[in-house]
């Protein structure tokens, strides 16, 4: 799955476009699907990207990891044991609080966070593949039709998968947020490292966290 850096409900926050190409151009995948995007990024298992947007009182992040990292797999969850850890995921990945740890003078407030991936299948995935099975395979309800179902399953097994989530802060004092310590790697233990973009009033820089080093400062 592949998502822009910030969603387009976020643009009222006042960040120029500019300063969101600068921001995706290291960690897109919306509109790279080919070698281009290879080149960008690989999917790596251990390692995970952050995009930061810090300006004025916003603090703007997004994360994307392997799924395996987070919760353990990265097939389509069929079963309710990996249902069940799809969504524990999500919820430890909702809770910004145990993940940035931010500094109390900032008085910063999570404002929004969404998760993303395609662990889990939907109720509009399943009614669409009903109804083109109906619409075009009137006629096919045999052997061909089950290899048909069997090679598409296999594919979904052995795909690589991605969990991106976006957070939202708005800081009521900005001028106190000077650096923010990321927890993740407690959280997920088998992250190795995590490849940072930020842009913040100072310029754009690049860095790699890691569980020896999980901070971000932003004055530097």
């Amino acid at each position: 799955m592949k998502r822009p850096f910030i969603q387009s409900s976020l643009l009222v926050t006042g960040l120029s476009m500019s300063w969101f190409a600068l921001a995706h151009q290291s960690h897109s995948h919306s509109a790279h699907p080919d070698h281009d995007h290879a080149a960008l990024h690989a999917h790596v298992h251990g390692e995970a990207t952050l995009d930061v947007v810090f300006e004025g009182n916003m603090l703007l992040a997004s994360l994307e990891a392997p799924a395996a990292d987070i919760v353990g797999f990265e097939h389509l969850a069929t079963d309710s044991e990996s249902q069940a850890k799809v969504r524990n995921a999500e919820a430890q990945l909702k809770l910004a609080e145990t993940l940035w740890a931010l500094p109390s003078a900032a008085a910063c407030e999570l404002k929004d966070v969404s998760v993303n991936h395609e662990l889990l299948a939907t109720s509009d995935h399943d009614h669409d593949h009903k109804h083109d099975h109906h619409k075009h395979h009137d006629h096919t309800h045999g052997a061909d039709h089950k290899h048909d179902h069997d090679h598409d399953h296999d594919h979904d097994q052995s795909q690589h998968s991605d969990i991106q989530v976006e957070y939202n802060f708005f800081c009521e004092h900005p001028e106190h947020l000077q650096a923010v310590s990321i927890q993740l790697f407690t959280s997920f233990p088998s992250l190795h490292n995590i490849s940072v973009q930020m842009i913040t009033p100072q310029g754009q820089k690049g860095l790699t966290l890691s569980p020896t080093q999980p901070r971000l400062t932003f004055n530097e």
